[in-house]
């Protein structure tokens, strides 16, 4: 798979032996979005070139992830295609929000990572991109025919956003064990 984005820079990933799911992570990787950096890539199933330097096909294990996940070329602060990206991309949404949720969790628990990486930016503000970006797939995956408008769906992830901080501030909070 070669994913070329806005920029001009370019994503191979590979080898990818079985041509359905080559397929289907090339469904993923160009499913209509309004995300800018996806929406303004373009994706590509190519014979496999062993000459070229590729991404591999990920693991759906949180040992993985915790690996990735600051890494400047694949982790989720990486341009697209992240590692979020493809975890989706081969493995569901729903896989990805699972492995992601519990390496965070390692994250906060002590996990720390090699010293030759830079530290960790805080897990909130990744958590909440992450959340913001799942929910707008699931969003544009039901929408109908007639598709939304960027600005529909931004109204539409900022009510949602509202009512969760309401609802986390109507929380009370209480300690570990209680």
């Amino acid at each position: 798979m070669i994913v070329t984005r806005a920029d001009g820079g370019v994503t191979r990933i590979g080898p990818i032996t079985a041509p359905r799911e080559a397929g289907a992570i090339h469904a993923s990787l160009t499913r209509a979005t309004t995300i800018p950096e996806k929406a303004s890539a373009s994706a590509e199933i190519v014979r496999f070139n062993s000459a070229e330097q590729h991404l591999p096909l990920l693991d759906a294990e949180v040992e993985t992830v915790l690996e990735l996940m600051d890494d400047t070329e694949q982790g989720v602060e990486a341009p697209f295609p992240n590692l979020w990206d493809r975890l989706v991309a081969q493995h569901g949404l729903t896989v990805a929000d699972a492995l992601m949720r519990v390496a965070l969790a390692a994250g906060r628990e002590g996990h720390r990572p090699p010293a030759h990486r830079a530290a960790p930016r805080p897990s909130r503000s990744r958590a909440d991109e992450r959340f913001e970006h799942a929910l707008r797939e699931v969003l544009l995956g039901h929408v109908g025919p007639g598709g939304i408008s960027p600005a529909a769906l931004d109204d539409t992830l900022t009510s949602i956003r509202h009512l969760a901080e309401a609802w986390a501030r109507s929380r009370p909070l209480h300690a570990p064990g209680s």
